[in-house]
């Protein structure tokens, strides 16, 4: 058994969350012979009211979510042996067509954000265990939207990557749009409201499309790399959670500063143009009047609780422990074909009796069965926050 090096990294996961709502009294209908009976009715309800109601807000506050505690990632990123490594772990730079590219998702794409084979390319990499050069040739395809001199996807029937090359920032914001289709890849529907540092409100925006539109007319707006215009202190501005498949990247940030700046991450360089106030102003507007006070979802769907079986291509994790009543807990049969999953397992790092947390895409079938399962990690349990004041 290959046992893995450890280093540190850290996490954490969010609660599910229950709404409950409660449903308006009937109606009463009105009658002159009895004219003073629905005075009284509504006396009565208003009384009846007074008990209840505050009785079952404390119940739904109570009942906000099921579980009582969560898992809290105490893992370690891993150095895992050769034999565990996925495909960019093994080959983080690979060749094609006489230009270099570098890895630029650690999770495999899905086939409807790539286009058509245009090619294969050699991937070299060098076991850091052993000192043994491995090659290998893979499969090379279009990525929608994006030429194949800025980004590619590799691999083979176990999954394909992004690869992207390193480019010079383009002069325009029109041509930065352009290049990488930014309307088509990245959904700007999550938003929050900042003023230096600190984060004042977090929003879901109805229609995103619109701050593409807004920002299209800004093609001519020049890129400005005289100052850091990422520095936040003493301005206020919009932070859009930008996260795109397509581009290999999640949870980066497109910012709109109220000062006239548009400036992102999502790339491996902070990119900055000036698009002016009065369009940023437009921008900030739009999303005053077109969103709602949301909470942060900018999480992964997951799953967490007590590995209570080890099978052939799977694991039972059960979350009753983490569960303020235990007859709440589930047991959710997790499939471990994905070898960031499968490898924890093989490898021994996860056991029966472990505290985990398994990210997954996708649905959790009716029967509890999680088929999308890319990623684990072992916790400890802490309570929630939100139940402390009890």
């Amino acid at each position: 058994m290959n046992i893995p090096r450890i280093v540190n990294a850290i996490g954490y996961i969010d609660d599910d969350l229950i709404t409950a709502a409660l449903e308006d009294p009937p109606r009463k209908r009105h009658n002159l012979m009895i004219k003073w009976i629905p005075v009284a009715a509504c006396l009565a309800l208003v009384m009846i009211a007074g008990i209840l109601v505050p009785h079952f807000l404390r119940t739904a506050a109570i009942a906000e979510s099921k579980y009582k505690y969560h898992v809290s990632e105490k893992e370690r990123s891993i150095e895992w042996p050769w034999k565990y490594k996925t495909l960019v772990e093994k080959y983080p730079v690979v060749k094609f067509n006489g230009k270099q590219f570098t890895a630029k998702s650690q999770n495999s794409i899905h086939t409807d954000v790539m286009g058509e084979v245009i090619g294969s390319c050699v991937a070299e990499g060098v076991d850091s265990d052993t000192g043994k050069t491995y090659t290998e040739t893979y499969e090379v395809r279009k990525i929608k939207g994006i030429s194949e001199e800025l980004m590619i996807a590799v691999g083979n029937e176990n999954g394909f990557y992004v690869y992207a090359t390193e480019e010079e920032a383009p002069d325009t914001l029109g041509k930065l749009l352009e290049l990488y289709e930014l309307s088509q890849n990245i959904e700007l529907n999550y938003v929050t409201k900042c003023e230096d540092y600190e984060e004042k409100e977090e929003l879901l925006l109805d229609k995103g499309k619109k701050i593409w539109q807004i920002l299209s007319g800004c093609g001519d707006a020049k890129l400005d790399d005289t100052s850091d215009f990422f520095e936040r202190e003493n301005r206020r501005y919009l932070a859009f959670t930008a996260t795109s498949e397509a581009l290999g990247v999640y949870n980066r940030v497109i910012y709109i500063f109220e000062d006239g700046y548009f400036a992102t991450n999502i790339f491996d360089y902070e990119y900055s143009y000036f698009i002016g106030k009065e369009v940023a102003g437009q921008i900030i507007g739009y999303v005053q009047k077109h969103s709602t006070e949301t909470k942060s979802s900018t999480s992964r769907p997951t799953i967490s609780g007590t590995v209570i079986e080890i099978g052939n291509g799977y694991i039972m994790v059960d979350d009753t422990i983490l569960c303020r009543k235990t007859k709440a807990g589930k047991k959710y049969k997790v499939y471990t074909d994905n070898i960031k999953v499968g490898r924890w397992i093989e490898s021994g790092e996860i056991k029966a009796g472990d505290l985990v947390v398994v990210e997954y895409e996708g649905e959790i079938s009716s029967n509890c069965e999680v088929k999308g399962a890319y990623s684990i990690f072992t916790g400890v349990l802490e309570e929630n926050g939100i139940l402390n004041q009890e």
